[in-house]
């Protein structure tokens, strides 16, 4: 590793959004739950379609919980850039969170304001190539699987059922809506 190296993965520190994979992953060594804002998180549990895993769109007025994954160095972003397969599959953006449970308040020192992660999106390649056509498909094969996929948060119905330990250390991204639509003047109070 050279110079050039060293200051790039310094230039990537700070924190990653785990919203799908990462959270079995690392919850255990990470329990601060934080939320996005305009993505929504999709998951189906079809083995018709290819992409398995979750992953999050861009949905206006969604908000999808995961959890933060702390990186002092930039080295973490890199090991989970080959776990995501970026830039190919994933691309990477930064984007402000919310905290939404500190149990340890290991962020009692940082500005809430100030808080960004990386966040993995599918790579435009994939949306464009895969997911669109994914999408068409499970429309005209499948309605209610799709009806599911876009209106439940399946990847936390699964966290729930097949790991309840998760479920035990991390409640804050069980309770309330893993991912819900945020509510509009209408809606409020």
């Amino acid at each position: 590793m050279d110079k050039h190296d060293v200051i790039l993965m310094v230039s990537m520190a700070g924190y990653i959004f785990g919203y799908g994979t990462l959270i079995p992953k690392y919850y255990q060594e990470n329990n601060v739950v934080a939320e996005i804002e305009g993505y929504k998180r999709i998951y189906h549990t079809s083995s018709d379609y290819y992409f398995w895993y979750p992953f999050v769109i861009k949905k206006s007025n969604y908000r999808c919980k995961g959890i933060l994954i702390p990186d002092k160095d930039g080295s973490l972003l890199a090991s989970i850039d080959g776990y995501e397969s970026y830039p190919e599959l994933y691309d990477r953006i930064q984007v402000p969170v919310t905290v939404v449970s500190d149990p340890e308040a290991r962020l009692a020192d940082i500005d809430p304001a100030s808080i960004k992660a990386w966040l993995y999106v599918p790579s435009t390649k994939t949306l464009s190539l895969k997911l669109d056509r994914i999408f068409k498909q499970m429309k005209k094969h499948d309605m209610d699987a799709y009806k599911d996929m876009m209106e439940k948060d399946l990847w936390i119905e699964k966290l729930r059922l097949d790991h309840p330990e998760i479920v035990q250390v991390l409640p804050a991204l069980f309770g309330n809506g893993a991912q819900e639509p945020v509510p509009g003047p209408s809606q409020s109070g």
